[in-house]
Order: C-alpha cells, then structure tokens, then sequence
C-alpha cells in the first residue's frame, strides 16, 4: 500500500505541476542537453524508480519512459500538426485554388475546380447529397482559405464554412495524453493485483483483461497475437510474414479455426478480415484484435461460436499498413497512407486506391500530395500486392471485410459504378441485417448502402475482393464484400473526434460488431454467392 499511495502522490503532484508552466533544461534521451520551453513539470521520484516528465509544446521528439513498476511509455509528437484546422465549409459556394507544382498542372487543367481543391485537402467527410465537406487544412491552407473568405465579405457561419478544431496538434496531444492515462490506470491496477495476490503474475506478452481498455503499437499488437497463438494453439495459426511493406516491414497475419487431433485443418468455408489499411484508423485495427480474441475465447463456450470454428476458417491481417500506423505513433497522428516517397516532398500511396480493379476511373487521385493518390499503377505497392497474393492463395474465401472507421457505414458493393452489382440484393440483405444487429446492443445507427452512395472509389480492396481478378484467383467462387466504417457517426457532437475514438469506446465498439460478425460468418457460409 505504501508504495501505490507513493505513486499517487507523485502523479498527483505531476497533474498540478502541469497547469503552470516554466523554462528548463532537460537531459534527452541521446543525454544532449536542450532548452525546452513551456515544460510543465519533471519529477523524478527514484526510490520507487518512476519519473514524470510533462513535455512543452514545442520540445523535441521523444517517447518518455517509466521504469517499473509503471512500464508505461508516452508519446509525444512533433508538431507536424500545429495550427492545422479541421472546416466544415460548402464546397461548391467557398472552393479556391491552392498553388501546384508546374510538372503536375496538366492532371487538373480540365478538372472541376471543386474536385482540384479537395485533392489539396484531406477529407473526413463528403457525402453525395450535400454540398458540405468536413476537411482537414495545413496552417496554410486555412491562412489562405481564411484570408478569401474575409476579402469576399463571408463570415464563418454554419451556412458557409465553419472551423470545427484550429489546432489538431491539440487534439492528437489530448489523445496522447488519454491513452498514457489509461495506460497508467492498467498499471496502478496491475500493483494492486500483485500485492493482493503476494508475488507476480506469470510472464506474459500481453494481458488479455486488461487489453482492450487501450490502443496498442505495432509491436504490442504483434505480441497481442503471438500470446493469443500460443494460448489457443488448437484454433490459432501465426504466419510471421504475408509480405513486405514498403519500407521492409513483415506484414504478419493467423488463421483460425478448430484444428484436428493431429494438428491439421480441414479444408473449410473462409472468411477474410482486415484492419488498419489507412493508418491512422486505430479503431479498425481495435476491432479486428476483439473479434479475434471473442471468437478463440468463447470456442468450446458458445454454441454458435464453436459451430463457426468447427465449420470456418478465418483469414485475419490485423494491419495492412504497418509503416504508416508506426508512423501515426511516432510523427502524425492522423497519417493516412503508407510511407512511399513520391518525390519532391510528397509521401505516401492511399492503398485502398491502389488494388487492381478498375484503377484510376475516378474516385481518386493521380496527384502526388492528395489523400487518395492511387499510386503510379496497379498493385504499385507492396502491402496491396501482398494481399491480393495472400487471398488469391486461399481458394475458398466466402466473406470479407475491411474494417476502416469513422461513420458508421456498412457499404457494399461496388464503389466505381452506380450500376447494382450482380448480387445487390444479397449484399442489400446482408449489410441491412448487420446494421440492426450492431444497433441492438448499444443502440449505435450504422446505414447500410453502396459504396458509391456514399462517393465514388475505384482501386478498392473491398470491390477487388469482390471483382472478377479475386473471383478468377478464388476458384470462381464470388465474395461477400463490405467496408464497414465503425464509430463515432459522420453526426458525432462536435464532430471533432473523428478517428480519434476514446479508449474506453473499445470494448462497446467490439461488442457490438462481434454481434453483427457472429450472424455474418454464419449467414455467408450457409448461403454462399451463386
């Protein structure tokens, strides 16, 4: 007791210290000493070997550490987001025109100007019934946007253009700073048990109770999956590597599904998931890590669960873009593509612009610096090759879906064309079904329609797993196919959120999709497309 009540009172005293501010100097990690202004506290309190130090807004890079018994790490970003804005504004009442480089102008010479600034911005929300984009703006971009708005006499109203968030800087710090705390309440807890229980725990990688109350790295979720591996190992199966991404990393993936006595696996109906194909939608990864532990945890206490294992077989990549998502822990926390260097300053390839079907029709951008750039052709990039060569190797996929957020959509088929697809309505009854589902537990209102209701999209994951390339490579067996866009709603309060989802939204989140994926994996394996 008196070593928690010790730590209290530091992270008690931590808090307060961090409502003033003051100028220190600080030794770093690489122990350079460096002038840090606006640091709010730094309290090293050895004998129970912790040390809170509150970085200043405009300090150096670094990830603090916390020796045990914390063992917490926290983030603190550069300011690669400083004074960027998120605008809710009309776009075709208030677009402008934002300078591009020379060797690029042919791509958007006969572009819609509407269409030329949104390739310039990065886009939360567009919807095909409304003029109104919700838009993120570099300083810059806004300075600009702001200064045109002022000369031509429009004031920010919520009829024209609104600023939702001035500083996001602000708001990837505050999520830092939330999933630290988190972090630390796991620990605190984790100190009580310890006592309580008069030594430790056995060695693990990850504790399972405590898992889903945060978000988690890469390599925290990698041993998230090898504990899981060897604690299931009847039902789970870890492939180390599907492919490489972009800068080297191994893309891992498992399968599961209730193996034989001796080991093997029959051949089974698939299902396909992933998550984490844009990096910075922590919450699709969240979601993919809940459903794999609902699923192996309940076998052999469910019924329904332990049908599904029995008869099914689950393909699982729990991250896509794995250079991009370090990066969103790292550097910028609202980092959407992977990491490939464009050149003259522009990083980075939208990877669900970047399958093979139908590439480059619209829906997407050839423009180096936009959100959606699809890449220089088809399968340009590792992690999407790799993939497409993972599912192409299964054979007996029946059901996919790509877990992204935020709106809370389920969109099927197809993104490029208004045309129904072939199977609209088995798709149409599919997609509705889990949308009750997913509102009977925590009352959330998802919408179910085609992809292209919501914009169009050409070079998705979701219309290749569906399209004729992944049905040729799937035995002509055609998939169910969805994009399933989780929490919080396009209407969210404040609409600032976004893809920055609170920890303790986590656990509600996945309860209510493993609800809806329980029906799903069920419902396509009985009644595959024809």
């Amino acid at each position: 007791m008196k070593n928690i009540l010790s730590i209290s009172v530091v992270l008690s005293f931590a808090l307060l210290a961090s409502q003033s501010s003051a100028q220190r100097c600080h030794m770093d990690y690489n122990d350079q000493i460096s002038v840090i202004e606006d640091v709010n506290a730094d309290i090293d309190f050895s004998n129970n070997g912790a040390q809170v130090i509150f970085g200043g807004r405009r300090g150096p890079h670094r990830i603090e550490h916390y020796e045990e018994p914390f063992n917490v790490k926290k983030v603190t970003y550069p300011r690669e987001l400083e004074n960027h804005a998120l605008v809710r504004f009309n776009v075709r009442k208030h677009h402008i025109e934002f300078p591009i480089p020379a060797q690029f102008a042919s791509l958007t010479a006969s572009q819609d100007p509407v269409e030329t600034m949104l390739e310039n911005l990065d886009v939360w929300s567009r919807s095909r019934d409304s003029d109104f984009v919700l838009a993120h703006f570099t300083d810059l971009q806004f300075k600009l946007f702001e200064r045109t708005m002022r000369l031509k006499g429009i004031p920010e109203s919520e009829d024209d253009w609104k600023v939702v968030e001035r500083d996001l800087q602000r708001v990837a710090d505050e999520d830092a700073q939330n999933i630290y705390l988190a972090a630390l309440d796991v620990q605190l807890a984790n100190l009580g048990k310890k006592k309580k229980k008069g030594g430790k725990k056995p060695e693990r990688r990850v504790d399972f109770d405590t898992w889903f109350s945060n978000y988690h790295t890469h390599t925290e979720i990698k041993d998230f999956y090898l504990q899981i591996a060897d604690d299931y190992p009847e039902l789970i199966t870890f492939i180390p590597s599907i492919g490489k991404t972009v800068e080297g990393r191994d893309i891992f993936a498992i399968k599961l599904t209730a193996k034989e006595k001796d080991g093997s696996v029959r051949e089974k109906p698939q299902i396909w998931w992933q998550g984490l194909q844009h990096a910075r939608e922590w919450a699709g990864g969240s979601t993919v890590q809940y459903l794999t532990h609902h699923f192996a945890t309940n076998y052999g206490k469910n019924t329904q669960i332990t049908s599904i294992l029995d008869d099914t077989e689950f393909i699982i990549v729990p991250i896509m873009n794995i250079d991009g998502y370090d990066y969103t822990w790292t550097r910028n926390r609202l980092w959407r593509k992977n990491r490939r260097n464009n050149g003259l300053g522009a990083w980075g390839v939208d990877l669900n612009r970047n399958w093979d079907d139908h590439f480059a029709e619209g829906g997407s951008s050839g423009f180096p610096w936009s959100e959606t750039y699809h890449g220089p052709f088809a399968a340009s990039e590792p992690e999407v090759q790799a993939m497409q060569d993972f599912f192409g190797a299964q054979k007996r996929i029946v059901g996919a879906i790509d877990f992204h957020c935020y709106s809370q959509l389920v969109l099927r088929p197809e993104g490029w064309t208004t045309t129904p697809s072939p199977h609209e309505k088995e798709h149409k009854f599919v997609g509705d079904k889990i949308v009750s589902l997913i509102k009977s537990v925590h009352g959330k209102k998802y919408i179910s329609e085609p992809s292209v209701a919501l914009y169009k999209t050409t070079g998705a994951g979701s219309d290749w797993f569906y399209g004729e390339k992944a049905t040729e490579a799937n035995n002509g067996q055609r998939v169910y196919s969805y994009t399933i866009e989780l929490r919080p709603s396009d209407t969210n309060p404040g609409g600032r959120s976004g893809f920055i989802l609170p920890p303790e939204e986590i656990i509600p989140l996945g309860e209510e999709i493993a609800n809806a994926m329980e029906f799903f994996v069920d419902y396509v394996v009985k009644n595959p497309l024809k």
